[in-house]
């Protein structure tokens, strides 16, 4: 239950910069400078404690951005705490900038974008989905790229200990120990989180198009997945629905991606299972005849789909990523 990436170990530096860049994208989009070296102890770890995520994570001098088509891609609905444990970084989200670097708490909300740019850094990470935060609390996107002083209260202290110490203790817990210890770890975010300075309302629109992306992922494989099978589910108009995916070109063109992202997936032996013909996989991913499918996946991709081998993508670095994404999900 344990990604442990360290691109540190590749002695080349310009696919140490990409295994970096590799290892971050699940969460991040990651842009380095080309003078930019990527020092040799960078780290990212996660541990899958069932009810949060825990990471310990040491990164170069980059930007780091949460974009719109990512947030649309994934439609995760989670909260990301970071504490700054070395280095700085200066964290962007419309006219809003907060400076922030050793000893500082920053909230990031993955529904919605930001821009942070960092110097090297070294920092503790927890990452929660909203559901376990409890609706006593009210709405937490107000919150998006705030950050606190570690030492701003007793509780945020107590937390900043608990991260700490969490991060010593966790490789020799127990399975039973690591189960107690993220029920501690939920309940001092909610601690830490209680009566808000700051209360927002959390837009409506942000929740439907998360839950409809969320089903559309569910519903990928099937023939009848389209407007109208979603406009009867959710009690949307075609135009609500056009304006809520109009920035990945519409309903029909998302669709499309989703499929043809699936296709991938299974033509590159991600999905496990025999090699299947391209006909079948055409058609399992809702492409009623081959032709179609084999012109959306070339002109989507640039390749065509027969050329697609489990040697197309490098294997390591995308378990990582849909590894964590899968943990992301199943919190």
């Amino acid at each position: 239950m344990i990604i442990d990436q360290q691109p540190g170990d590749i002695g080349d530096d310009r696919k140490r910069k990409q295994a970096w860049r590799d290892a971050i994208s699940p969460v991040f989009h990651a842009y380095i400078d080309e003078d930019v070296i990527v020092p040799r102890d960078v780290m990212m770890e996660n541990y899958n404690l069932q009810r949060c995520l825990f990471g310990r994570l040491r990164a170069p001098r980059q930007r780091i951005e949460r974009l719109p088509q990512q947030i649309s891609q994934q439609g995760v609905d989670h909260l990301l705490l970071r504490i700054y444990l070395s280095g700085n970084a200066c964290v962007r989200y419309g006219d809003r900038e907060d400076n922030v670097g050793a000893g500082h708490f920053s909230v990031f909300d993955l529904s919605q974008k930001m821009v942070s740019d960092t110097g090297e850094v070294t920092s503790f990470n927890l990452l929660m989905p909203r559901r376990s935060f409890e609706s006593r609390l009210g709405d937490l996107s107000s919150r998006h790229c705030t950050s606190f002083r570690f030492d701003a209260n007793p509780i945020t202290k107590l937390m900043s200990d608990h991260l700490r110490s969490l991060g010593q203790c966790i490789e020799a817990a127990s399975a039973d120990q690591r189960d107690s210890l993220s029920v501690a770890t939920v309940a001092l975010a909610n601690a830490v989180f209680t009566d808000p300075t700051r209360d927002g309302p959390y837009a409506p629109q942000t929740i439907l198009a998360i839950e409809i992306r969320q089903f559309i992922d569910t519903d990928i494989r099937s023939f009848d997945l389209g407007i109208e099978k979603i406009t009867g589910r959710f009690g949307i108009s075609r135009t609500g629905l056009y304006v809520l995916f109009e920035p990945d070109g519409g309903i029909a063109t998302y669709i499309r991606n989703r499929r043809l992202s699936l296709a991938m997936r299974i033509l590159a032996g991600l999905e496990g299972g025999p090699r299947r013909r391209i006909s079948n996989v055409g058609f399992e991913c809702g492409f009623e005849t081959e032709k179609m499918f084999s012109r959306a996946f070339r002109r989507k991709y640039g390749v065509n789909p027969r050329d697609v081998d489990g040697s197309y993508r490098s294997q390591a670095q995308f378990e990582h990523g849909a590894t964590l994404m899968s943990w992301m999900k199943s919190l």
